[in-house]
């Protein structure tokens, strides 16, 4: 496959894109810390992780399904339809989700030693933000809407920042004022993106059911891959909540954030070029030695400055934070190469292999972050972190050799 020269275009613009979303998660990050301490950043981290969790858990699969089916559609009013059937979708997903974040808030002050009921019950709608911005970073790749997908993340990034700092010149801000602008204004940017899209309602029943086969064939085996994946990742912040307190899951979380450039170079990588995957037998070598080049350059840069950097910008208390990202990195760089192939995978139709895969990661997610996080606090959490990579892309590997090995044979 050659790199023709559009895609060289989109995928300089969600490279660009992508490094200034880092940059405003990062000023975000130091401005919400700077807020909020480690305490209530703790609790607004803890929050967020509820709301990520419930989200990836009532999709059932459908917005990966669509994805794909616009990735190879033809039809323009097919297409139109098909959107149409993304936002009803999110729109019952999103209530269903909105009952388990009420039924969750009475159970909260029991299981955890904090009082965040109220607020999950008072911001349970949110959830269709959070949602909403996991499911249209689908759709807008299916639809190779790269230019959109570029600023999806870095135009709310950059409003909450500015607007939330003019405001904090003259007044003070707490966790609930963050919470409700940081969503709120992505929730806003969700729905012009939708009405952009000019979805169409005319859905007939044939539409229905290519939906449900495909969700049965290749959505549903994702979806049941991302629980066990994705899902159980999450189990981190509930289990360094319970058995320490939530300014451990603060730290975790913003060294997750501090690692997370190096996700960017395969993740991008692999968005630009999953329409053409689908089409494609196996992964251009140009694609894979430009990946590992640039994240391993990205690894070394890492290492270079982020003690600086951190030590620049954050305040004392959260300086435990470098300590926990040096290691953590390695998490990172696994999983990053391990995207890559997940995109070819996933835009070839191959859900069960990447549903198998993602047992596998779930199983060390849940014994590693009740076991390992019980004995060893966080130090625990990023071993069981490093681990889960290194089996997602060991697998992700196996996989692709054994689908490009039944390519040829074919």
């Amino acid at each position: 496959m050659s790199i023709d020269r559009d895609s060289i275009k989109k995928m300089i613009a969600l490279y660009g894109s992508s490094f200034i979303g880092i940059a405003l998660g990062f000023a975000i990050s130091i401005f919400n810390t700077s807020v909020l301490g480690k305490e209530a950043f703790g609790d607004f981290k803890f929050i967020e992780m509820v709301f990520r969790f419930l989200a990836s858990v009532v999709s059932v699969g459908v917005f990966v399904s669509i994805t794909r089916m616009l990735a190879i559609a033809k039809n323009k009013i097919y297409k139109h339809n098909l959107i149409g059937v993304f936002i009803i979708t999110l729109a019952v997903a999103s209530l269903i989700g909105v009952v388990f974040l009420i039924l969750f808030s009475f159970l909260e002050p029991l299981l955890f030693s904090n009082n965040l009921g109220p607020i999950f019950r008072k911001y349970a709608l949110l959830i269709f933000a959070v949602l909403g911005g996991i499911a249209l970073r689908e759709i807008l790749k299916g639809l190779n809407k790269i230019y959109t997908l570029s600023i999806l993340g870095a135009l709310p990034a950059f409003a909450y920042l500015s607007i939330a700092y003019i405001y904090s010149l003259n007044n003070a801000l707490y966790l609930e004022d963050i919470l409700l602008l940081f969503y709120g204004l992505q929730f806003v940017y969700i729905a012009f993106i939708i009405y952009r899209l000019k979805p169409t309602f005319n859905i007939q029943k044939s539409l229905i059911r290519d939906v449900i086969h495909e969700n049965k064939t290749n959505g549903r085996p994702i979806y049941y891959g991302s629980l066990a994946g994705v899902a159980t990742a999450h189990i981190v912040g509930f289990s360094l909540s319970y058995y320490i307190d939530n300014t451990q899951v603060g730290f975790y979380t913003l060294a997750m954030t501090v690692c997370s450039p190096l996700l960017i170079v395969p993740s991008v990588l692999g968005t630009t070029f999953f329409k053409k995957f689908a089409s494609l037998d196996y992964i251009p070598k140009k694609v894979v030695f430009f990946s590992l080049l640039a994240t391993f350059f990205a690894l070394a840069v890492f290492y270079l400055f982020i003690e600086k950097i951190f030590m620049l910008f954050y305040s004392e208390d959260f300086y435990p934070v470098i300590g926990i990202a040096k290691i953590l990195i390695f998490g990172f760089l696994l999983h990053g190469l391990g995207d890559l192939i997940n995109r070819f995978l996933g835009a070839n139709g191959q859900g069960k292999l990447l549903r198998n895969a993602a047992f596998a990661v779930g199983l060390v997610n849940i014994l590693g972050y009740t076991i390992l996080v019980y004995y060893f606090g966080v130090t625990g959490a990023v071993i069981t972190k490093i681990i889960a990579s290194g089996v997602y892309l060991l697998m992700m590997y196996y996989y692709y050799t054994k689908f490009t090995k039944n390519i040829k044979h074919v």
